[in-house]
């Protein structure tokens, strides 16, 4: 994953996002805890309050997505 990929949430931890996608803006460093990077994450227009895992997301293939007309 890198600032600027498009991601699809994990619908069980993330149900208010189901079939919208985001865009990685910021990566901050694993935490010990989580073991992972955390990513801030704006969807539709806005930031997510939070930190995201990346274990939470998935990163799309651009031109599938084009071709879905779910990027606009």
């Amino acid at each position: 994953m890198k600032v600027g990929n498009l991601v699809q949430f994990n619908e069980e931890h993330y149900p208010k996002y189901r079939g919208l996608l985001g865009l990685l803006t910021e990566k901050k460093t694993a935490q010990p805890v989580w073991n992972a990077p955390m990513w801030v994450v704006m969807v539709q227009g806005r930031f997510h309050p939070f930190y995201v895992s990346s274990r939470d997301m998935t990163v799309v293939d651009c031109n599938h997505a084009l071709m879905r007309g779910e990027i606009l």
